[in-house]
Parts: C-alpha cells; sequence; structure tokens
C-alpha cells in the first residue's frame, strides 16, 4: 500500500513538473511572438526600430502640424510594413502554443489544411508571386497602355514637391537655399534614367515647388501635377519624389551587396475636408510596388505609411509619395535605391497585358 502511495505521488510529482515546464514554455512562447510583432528588423541588419510600438500610440501630430512637411519622422516615428495589432497576450500564447505543439498557426488556414491534407504539402510553393491580377482594388491601367509602351510615349511621372531637398553627405545641406534645386531632382533624374534603360519612358517635372513658400508647397505642385497630366496623357503613374527626415541608421539597407536608401511609401486617404476618391486604388497600388520590392529587394521598402492627407493622390488612381532615405544618407545611395525600384515598375507594367 505504501509502495502505490509512493508511486502516486511520484506520478503527481512528475506531472506537475510536466505542467510547470510546459507553463514556462507557453510563457517564453508568446513573449516571443509578442514581441515579434512590435520588432521591425529587416536583412543583413537586424535592427529593431526604437520605440515601434509607443509611437503607434502617439497622435499623429506630424500631419496635424506640418501639412507640408509629410516626412517629418522626428515628430513621430515611421509606421512600417510590421503592423502593431490589437491582439491580446492570451491570444498571441493561445497562438504560440497551438503552433509550436501541432505546426498550425490558427491565423492562417492554409497551415490547417497543410497539415490535415499532408499530400498537399508536396504541392506547396511557396508565396504566390504578387501581380496586377491578385491584388484587390487595383486600378488597372489603360486599355491602350502596351501600345503607348511601344509608341514610346512616357506611362510614368516624376515631380518634385518639396524640390529643395538634398542629403547633407552630398552637398552639406538637408535644403538647397533660395529656390535653388536640391539633390531630390538628381533622384529623380535617375528613376528617369534607369527606367529607360529598362524600356519604359518617364518624365520628370523639376520645376520649384517649395520657394518662396515651403508651406504652401503642395498648393504649386497640385499645379505641376496637374499640368504633367493634362501634357501627357499616356501617364499611367505618378510620384512625388521627397527624401525624409530620420537618423541614418533607419534609412538604409544592404541588399544584394550595395548600400541602398530605403523607400517610404507614403498613401493620403484625405479627410471629411480635403476629399480623396482614390485612396484605395492608391493603396492597392502602393501594396503591390511594397510587395514586389520585398520579393526581389528584401530591406529596400520601410513598408506603407497612410497619413489623413492628399498630397496630390487625388489627380491620379496611381499616384504616390515616396520618400527616399533621408537627409543622412548619400544622394549615391538615393540613385541605388531608383535602379531597383525601376526594375519592380517596369514588371508592373508588363504584368498588364
Amino acid at each position: 500500500m505504501r509502495r502505490k502511495r509512493r508511486s502516486y505521488y511520484a506520478r503527481r510529482k512528475t506531472s506537475m513538473l510536466v505542467f510547470s515546464l510546459v507553463c514556462v514554455l507557453l510563457i517564453m512562447i508568446g513573449a516571443h511572438v509578442q514581441r515579434s510583432v512590435y520588432a521591425v528588423t529587416f536583412e543583413k541588419t537586424n535592427q529593431e526600430a526604437p520605440g515601434a510600438y509607443w509611437s503607434q500610440l502617439w497622435p499623429h501630430w506630424r500631419d496635424i502640424l506640418f501639412y507640408g512637411i509629410p516626412g517629418l519622422t522626428a515628430v513621430k516615428e515611421k509606421e512600417t510594413s510590421v503592423k502593431v495589432s490589437g491582439t491580446s497576450t492570451t491570444q498571441y500564447l493561445l497562438r504560440g502554443a497551438v503552433l509550436f505543439f501541432t505546426g498550425i498557426d490558427i491565423q492562417d488556414i492554409h497551415s490547417f489544411l497543410y497539415s490535415e491534407l499532408p499530400l498537399t504539402a508536396a504541392f506547396k510553393s511557396g508565396k504566390p508571386t504578387v501581380n496586377v491580377n491578385n491584388i484587390p482594388n487595383f486600378p488597372q491601367f489603360e486599355p491602350q497602355t502596351q501600345k503607348f509602351l511601344a509608341d514610346g510615349k512616357p506611362l510614368v511621372g516624376i515631380y518634385h514637391t518639396h524640390t529643395s531637398e538634398s542629403y547633407i553627405p552630398s552637398s552639406g545641406v538637408d535644403h538647397a537655399p533660395g529656390g535653388q534645386r536640391g539633390d531630390i531632382v538628381n533622384v529623380g533624374a535617375e528613376l528617369v534614367k534607369a527606367l529607360e534603360e529598362n524600356g519604359i519612358k518617364a518624365v520628370q517635372s523639376t520645376a520649384i515647388n517649395d520657394y518662396p513658400s515651403f508651406m504652401k508647397a503642395y498648393d504649386k505642385s497640385e499645379i505641376t501635377a496637374k499640368k504633367m497630366l493634362a501634357d501627357y496623357p499616356s501617364l499611367q503613374m505618378i510620384f512625388d519624389i521627397h527624401r525624409d527626415a530620420d537618423q541614418r541608421k533607419n534609412v538604409i539597407a544592404v541588399v544584394n551587396g550595395i548600400t541602398v536608401a530605403r523607400i517610404t511609401i507614403v498613401v493620403a486617404t484625405g479627410h471629411q475636408e480635403l476629399v480623396q476618391p482614390h485612396w484605395k486604388q492608391n493603396y492597392a497600388f502602393a501594396k503591390l510596388i511594397d510587395a514586389k520590392l520585398n520579393e526581389k529587394f528584401p530591406g529596400l521598402s520601410r513598408g506603407i505609411q497612410m497619413v489623413d492627407w492628399r498630397y496630390n493622390q487625388h489627380l491620379h488612381p496611381r499616384a504616390l509619395l515616396l520618400e527616399v532615405g533621408s537627409q543622412e544618407t548619400s544622394t549615391e545611395e538615393a540613385c541605388q535605391s531608383m535602379k531597383m525600384l525601376a526594375v519592380v515598375l517596369k514588371e508592373i507594367i508588363t504584368e498588364n497585358k
């Protein structure tokens, strides 16, 4: 009887030990999963964006105070592809535990199907390639786009609301003085050149929009963008190219052995006083570019930032604002990014057949 009792207590002690280990393991898994939601990493640098979680909680003071300065990340940390989720810690623990013990991600139906139907795993070929045909709300190009391409007509328009923006390592200043054109114009010119090397005709406006009033730059650049669209009806996309305001460590990456200035894609959603009818289409276009950049040049994209202004994106269903590097990157690093972006834009245009 005593032996049975000892055996019972031994089994109970073992069970409690196993239960305790499982609890510790679940906590560790949950902490890892939750931390991974807030961590912002990219290939070859493995850096975590400082304050990535808390920055999501602050009001968008930059959007309120700096209507003319969309890239002022000194005030608000840049949003990235990794979004902070509202999911509770308990849900993270549950998801992590199920994933660890069963290999099934409860937030991904595909993992359940593959676990229940082993044959499907044999035919799994990874993520499907993203293209113009499988992005919801993607604004399809005009039917004559391929004819425009064959005829050598421009398909891409480029302009600069903040024409004076510059890169300190290259020119010694962050803005060219007195109504002069800054380094950002050279970055736009590099994109034009890279696109044409890829068989895509592009045009650039170098009109100065931020002088004499920097804060009224968007009033002038709206006129610039409208004129460009009127002069070149073949344009299928139009980009307002800026540089951001941020620390160098946050805006550079090494891609294919080359140091590049990272690109943020800004989508303007508008608000009650500034109606933006194209924002869903602009957003779909941004998602396609972001996905292809991540696919071909991991680390180059900083993701998509949504703002509640317009930034001239109400003028076209494929109009975006791009921020290339910051005042602490060089013009050369930004130009390297444009060469890679041109490859992605060519692929998007070529897919539209």
